[in-house]
This record gives C-alpha cells, structure tokens and sequence, in this order.
C-alpha cells in the first residue's frame, strides 16, 4: 500500500492540514488519515487530485514501496509456481494457487514465481484483503464481497496453527480462529475480534449402523486421517484420546477439513474433521467439541476498506442463507463484534 511517510511529508511540507488537504482533493478527512497511515490505497483521480493538492507527482507520492515478498504461510514457494498474490502493507505476499484457497474451480493465479518472488500477470490485481483459514465458508463470503480492489477478500487455507502465525509474522491481515469458546487461543498482536459461528469437531466415518468413536479408533491397528498438530480439531482429538488413556493411531495428516472428508469416502475408516464437511459428503459423525469460530483482525487494519464490509456480510441474510445450506452450522450470532483481544 501506500508509503506511510510520503504524503504526510508532502502535506506538512505544502502547509496543508489534513482537513484543508482533504477540502482541496475532494475527499475525506478519514480517507487523508488512512492515506497517511498506510491503510488505505487511493484510487486514480483521488491520487491525482491529492499529487496536484501537494505539488508532487503520483508516482513520488503512491509509488509502492518494495519490503519483499513473502510466503503467507511461511514454506518456500519453488519458481515457476502459479501464485494468488496480494499486498498486506507493503510486503507482497504470496500463496501457491493451486490446493491453497478454498475453491473447487481452476486455480486462480495472478502471478507465478520467478526468482524467488511473484511475478503478477499483466492487470493482476494485487490489492484485497488477505484472511488465513480453515473454514470452506470464507469462499463463500469472498464471493459476496467486491471481486477486485482493496474490498477482495484473499481467502487461503490453513489451520489455526497457520493463521495465527501468519497474522503475527505480519503475512495477513486476518485470522480465522476457532476452539472451545473457553479456551481460544492467545492472539499474537492486537486484534479486533469477529464472530463468525459454532460448529463441532469430530469423527467422521461412512457406512456403519453407528458413527466411528474415539474408543473404536484407539484400538490396536486402528488408523486415521488427521490434520496438522497445530490444528483445532487436531487439537480436540488428542485430548479425547488422552481422555481414554489411550496414544494418538497412526494415520495420514490431511491439508484440511474438506481433504480428511474426501479421504474418508475414499475408503479410510475415519477423519478428524469439522461437522459441516461430514454433513457436505454424507458421513457419520461423532462430536468431540464444540467451538467457537472466529475473525480476528490485526488491529492495525481495522480501518482497511474491507473490514466494514465483511462485518456487513457476515451478519448478512445472503450469507447465513449460503453457509446454511451446508448444515452443520449455528449461525446466530454471525458478524457480532467481540471487542479487541
């Protein structure tokens, strides 16, 4: 985004002040200060209106600053690779397109990787707002917010685990969160909260008169589809296992929810999953918890395009009306505040 020093320089240079700057470009006084701050990108004749107001040229002024790219969720990403890039600040990060955002459709790339960073596309857009998650329902809420522009919602896939360390490494903007509403895990910078819904956790299985237990899957030769250990439900299926006394099976580690459901119906003898996918691909399910799921904001960009708008679409009747055709989900207090963490 925006070079957070530039424009200040500019304005306090002119001897303008925020207000007068704002009267003379013809926008906000709030738009000049997100400007300032670097949360918020203008558009064309904004930019030009705002260079003209300071005597600078638009390049001098909004010129992108170049910190590097970096991967969201931390791994090296090998040249050559399709990408889905953004901006989170002024750091360019990056996401393989492919088995990394929550779509059953081509993988949508805007760049690919060359030398080590992404090269966009010719039009890429790289503006949006970069949100770590594993719920499939952040597809679902990206296709209600803007396709292009600062108000895209840049959806990836990853765990708790993952999310959290991408918002405090400063690689996303948002984290999507979820474990019992007791026990949420501690947020690694300020954060401005969310509620997105309830769902279980769990065992799913195919095809007995009964849903698969813990009991069932702690016997001997037994084994499992799991997630990461630094995954919620991964999380809730050990302690239902040391509950039981018992040590954690061996199995595969599935990439997510929807993955450990697929395996499932593919011929494995259960998954660790959340509800919704069991219900999505017509499993047996035994709840472990229940948990609370929800956005969690860095508080530095609470002000960003996006975030009023996704607080409008999560508590919106086209939302609740697409996520609750998966079942599974207890959507009531969708899009309510939670005050800061």
């Amino acid at each position: 985004m925006v070079a957070e020093s530039s424009l200040r320089e500019a304005r306090l240079a002119a001897g303008l002040s925020q207000t007068r700057l704002a009267d003379l470009a013809g926008v906000s006084r709030q738009a000049i200060g997100a400007i300032e701050s670097g949360r918020h990108r203008p558009s064309v004749d904004a930019a030009l209106a705002i260079a003209r107001a300071v005597c600078r040229s638009v390049e001098e002024l909004f010129g992108p600053r170049d910190s590097g790219a970096v991967a969201v969720l931390g791994a090296d990403v090998a040249d050559g690779t399709p990408v889905l890039a953004a901006r989170v600040g002024d750091r360019l990060v990056h996401v393989p397109a492919d088995g990394h955002t929550p779509s059953e459709s081509w993988p949508l790339a805007n760049a690919a990787m060359e030398d080590g960073r992404p090269r966009p596309f010719p039009g890429a857009d790289l503006e949006g707002f970069v949100v770590v998650g594993c719920d499939p329902a952040l597809g679902l809420a990206a296709a209600l917010l803007s396709p292009s522009g600062p108000r895209r919602l840049v959806a990836v896939a990853g765990s708790t685990a993952a999310a959290l360390s991408a918002l405090g490494a400063g690689r996303a903007h948002a984290a999507l969160v979820h474990g019992p509403a007791d026990k949420l895990p501690r947020a690694p910078v300020d954060v401005v909260r969310l509620h997105v819904a309830r769902w279980r956790v769990g065992l799913a299985s195919r095809g007995a008169r009964r849903a698969v237990g813990v009991r069932d899957v702690c016997r001997p030769g037994a084994r499992v589809v799991q997630r990461e250990a630094g995954a919620s439900s991964q999380q809730a299926f050990r302690r239902a296992v040391l509950r039981e006394g018992a040590e954690l099976p061996g199995g595969p580690v599935a990439a997510g929810h929807l993955d450990v459901a697929r395996r499932v119906v593919a011929g494995a003898q259960a998954g660790v999953t959340m509800e919704p996918a069991a219900v999505v691909y017509r499993l047996r399910f035994a709840a472990l918890e229940e948990h609370a799921v929800e956005l969690w904001i860095d508080a530095r960009w609470r002000e960003h395009p996006a975030v009023e708008r996704l607080h409008d679409v999560l508590g919106s009747a086209a939302f609740r009306a697409r996520v609750g055709l998966v079942g599974g989900y207890d959507l009531a207090a969708s899009g309510a505040r939670r005050g800061e963490r």
